[in-house]
């Protein structure tokens, strides 16, 4: 018991300081269904009552302006009386807040500049309500607008509510952040750091508030977003304009320019062609010239140009120089310092050889030039990561090389750090971190933290062909690091292939930039977000166990202990019974399905899980009929078009996702071409057409169609209603066996559908593994531990609440396999063995549990 007392308390005491991160809610507005709008009661569950004056604060974020709605009421318990905050948006690129009595009148009318409008973007409110002297004052942004009248008595039980609540229901695009609510001496401050459920916790763990729909923006920091790609059969540079919150695209004849605020790409023609050869698409932006820099250090023809910049006003190109370095330099660091107008570049592999030279290209004198430096010496190496601390200082970190730059000696992977000094000319080791058995290099760009005491870098196994990044943390002092975020996938077959990271602070978000090169030059360049600052798989699984402190933290353990004893006695008096039970679960653990990655023949029948397959009405695989954009229009259809109603989408939903690129009558031309082709093929199956009807397509389906889609959705349903039982148990363990969802689906249409997948089953599947946990139902737990690998194949959820299952019915043989196949997947996609033993898992009580 002292034991189990301690681990409480060690879980409670590493959980609280994790969970200090504010964050937020984005809403559900106009654009859902009425039914699936938010709703935040803020005193659902614990009703304060406040005497004299009080006030609250928040900030609020819209995300679309074109919106329009409540964004928030209070209202006293004990009377009619209520004031209310909307939106209105009164052209495309402004908007009005509105503070009304309600339905009496509009107390202020306060305009909303562009500049405020639009996602991440955050307006601050306060509002002061003193009874006492009889006077309200809104404050918007540091400006005040007082109101000599309060309609609040000096006691007031206050109501308040964010979005829909009772008969409103106009809830505008929003997101909120930081509210704040004092009255005298109570403080109510409520972080939104939750990432699921529909309970709000105070920063100190207490329970006050209900919320129905949210979209809790912690997850925003763990999962990468993918905002955009770009592909070229030619070699493009990709280079980051934070100044003008733009990502530009440069190929040898035009430029594009994605406004990643806007979520809009402008196209522009170059008044002349670019003259440098550009092989790896190495660039550097001056901001404040308005210039941007190609690059090609070596594999240049004789007096072709190497360096050239453009005029981004003008669009012209003029070269700077022809002169080339003795060797390639692929995967060089490149730092622009402006102070000194040049370039510099470290490092690098080329011609067989790899070098620590640093390389300096004056911009005024259009010269290359050999910098010599002092201290600390860091050998030759490719694959590093840099980033400014300083204008006159940067950090190096980690790379792959060896001592001697000989690279047929073998490779040495660095996890170690410089600081470089560039008016000094001087280098210091701050640290090596040593890490066994982990081969990762890292991305070129660096991003330093806020506060500058550590920096975030993209990591991953570059021997690997459909390889990962890892975002890692590493601090400056002592190299101590973190793993935070999702992984994302990157193919990375070719040696010019890459990734950046890049940090913009207007909207706090971190991007990372893939770009990933085919033999023959063509390349495709993949940009994700995620919200900064970012936080680690343990923070948001926490955040769904939030735990009262200080008073609250001796009454939760004794709950928790006094269960414990009571299930120990009861478990020791009902030992036999429970032995036989056990027995039972076993046998029919053994009779699960062996998982088989090839579908079943069954005629009439479509697979999602696993590789997409197609059988028609006689049996026969069809699969090969589909090609990618008839299976991208057939898998678009149908996702939008649920049984039983006619959804579907419009024609010009069908264009701008289906042919992006397309001029409106191409996209038109290619959109009935394909969608013949496809009502072709379903002409070799039953019960599926597809239908136009009142401006929308969408498929109809009958019962002699079927789906694994459907049927994994049936017995999710099942789930939901405790309706469980062992045969659904085997039909649900099947389905995820079979393959994971839309398994080699990658366009981009389909990831809010994948998103919405695995969010619902970690809303159903983690409370129903903890019910069936508790009941000893160790069968159901197994099965229900495959849908979450399904998504996440090393989810530590389902790989503890399947060990502890095997071990409760003595399985531990099977234990013991399943932790070597965890271990061997873990390895492989965080390059680290797991890092708990098989004895260590057993004994150890996860927070799950």
């Amino acid at each position: 018991m002292c034991k189990i007392l301690f681990r409480i308390l060690l879980i409670t005491s590493v959980l609280f300081p994790s969970l200090l991160i504010a964050q937020g809610i984005e809403f559900n507005s106009n654009d859902n269904l009425i039914s699936n709008r938010t709703s935040y009661n803020v005193f659902e569950y614990n009703q304060p009552k406040f005497t004299g004056a009080f006030s609250f604060k928040f900030s609020l974020s819209i995300n679309d302006p074109l919106s329009f709605g409540y964004i928030s009421s209070i209202k006293n318990k004990e009377s009619e009386n209520s004031y209310s905050i909307s939106y209105i948006n009164t052209s495309p690129n402004s908007g009005q807040i509105k503070f009304n009595l309600d339905a009496v009148k509009n107390i202020f009318t306060i305009p909303i500049e562009a500049e405020r409008l639009g996602s991440k973007r955050w307006i601050d409110i306060t509002i002061h309500f003193n009874s006492n002297e009889n006077n309200i004052e809104l404050i918007v942004n540091n400006k005040s607008y007082l109101y000599e009248e309060c309609v609040f008595q000096n006691s007031i039980v206050p109501e308040i509510y964010f979005g829909k609540h009772q008969n409103v229901i106009e809830v505008p695009s929003m997101s909120i952040k930081n509210l704040h609510i004092e009255n005298g001496g109570e403080n109510y401050v409520f972080n939104f750091n939750e990432s699921s459920g529909e309970e709000v916790f105070d920063e100190n763990g207490k329970r006050y508030g209900k919320i129905l729909h949210a979209n809790w923006l912690i997850s925003n920091s763990y999962y990468w977003k993918h905002r955009y790609s770009f592909t070229s059969k030619k070699v493009i540079s990709v280079t980051y304009d934070e100044k003008n919150q733009k990502f530009v695209f440069l190929k040898d004849d035009a430029l594009t320019v994605y406004d990643f605020r806007k979520e809009d790409t402008i196209k522009k023609l170059l008044k002349n062609k670019l003259p440098v050869p550009m092989r790896l698409g190495t660039s550097i932006l001056d901001c404040d010239a308005n210039k941007l820099y190609v690059y090609e250090v070596n594999d240049v023809a004789d007096n072709g140009a190497t360096v050239a910049h453009i005029d981004l006003d003008s669009l012209v190109w003029r070269v700077n120089s022809t002169e080339q370095l003795p060797t390639q330099r692929h995967h060089h660091n490149a730092i622009f310092n402006k102070s000194e107008d040049e370039l510099i570049i470290f490092g690098g592999f080329g011609n067989q050889k790899l070098t620590n030279n640093f390389n300096t290209f004056n911009l005024t004198t259009n010269k290359w030039n050999l910098q010599r430096f002092k201290g600390d010496t860091i050998s030759p190496r490719y694959f590093s990561g840099s980033t400014k601390i300083k204008d006159t200082e940067i950090l190096l970190f980690g790379g792959m090389g060896n001592k001697t730059g000989d690279p047929s000696i073998g490779k040495t992977y660095y996890y170690d750090c410089y600081k470089v000094n560039l008016e000094t000319k001087t280098i210091k080791k701050l640290w090596d971190v040593k890490r066994e058995d982990t081969n990762m290099v890292s991305s070129r760009n660096m991003v330093l933290t806020t506060d500058s005491t550590a920096f975030y870098t993209l990591s991953y196994p570059e021997y690997i062909a459909a390889t990962h990044l890892q975002l890692y943390k590493y601090d400056i002092k002592n190299g101590d690091y973190q793993i935070l975020g999702d992984s994302i996938p990157m193919v990375s077959e070719r040696i010019r292939t890459n990734a950046n990271l890049y940090y913009n602070k207007q909207t706090e978000e971190l991007f990372c930039v893939a770009q990933e090169f085919e033999l023959d030059g063509s390349n495709k360049v993949n940009i994700y977000s995620i919200n900064a600052p970012p936080v680690s798989k343990a923070v948001i699984y926490k955040a769904e166990n939030k735990k009262s402190t200080s008073k609250n933290l001796v009454i939760i353990i004794l709950l928790i202990c006094i269960p414990i004893l009571l299930i120990a006695i009861y478990f020791l008096k009902r030992k036999k019974k429970q032995k036989e039970i056990i027995s039972d679960q076993v046998k029919i653990i053994e009779n699960f399905s062996v998982a088989d990655k090839t579908p079943t023949k069954t005629p009439n029948f479509v697979s999602v899980f696993g590789d997409f397959t197609v059988f028609d009405k006689n049996g026969k695989d069809i699969s090969y009929m589909f090609s990618p954009k008839i299976r991208q229009l057939f898998l678009y259809l149908f996702f939008n078009s649920k049984k039983d109603e006619q959804t579907g989408v419009t024609s010009e939903k069908l264009h701008t996702t289906l042919w992006p690129d397309s001029t409106p009558q191409k996209a038109k031309n290619l959109k009935n071409v394909t969608l013949n082709q496809l009502r072709n093929i379903l002409r070799e199956l039953s019960d599926i057409e597809v239908i136009y009807s009142y401006g929308h397509f969408y498929m109809e389906f009958g019962d002699a169609f079927h789906c694994d889609y459907f049927d994994f959705n049936t017995q999710l349903n099942l789930v939901k209603q405790d309706s469980l039982d062992t045969n659904s148990l085997t039909k649900f363990v099947k389905l995820a066996r079979s393959g994971k969802f839309l398994k080699a689906i990658n366009d981009e249409c389909f990831d809010k559908i994948k998103e919405n997948f695995e969010y619902e089953i970690l809303e159903i599947i983690p409370n129903q593994l903890k019910r069936f946990y508790k009941e000893k139902n160790y069968t159901s737990v197994i099965g229900l531990t495959d849908i979450l690998y399904n998504i996440d194949s090393i989810s530590e959820m389902a790989f503890y609440y399947r060990m502890h299952a095997y071990n409760k019915m003595g399985m531990i043989e099977k234990a013991k396999k399943h932790f070597n196949n965890f271990n061997y997947r873990y390895k492989k996609l965080i390059g680290d063995d797991f890092p708990h033993t098989f004895n260590e898992v057993l004994k150890k009580i996860p927070k799950h549990l």
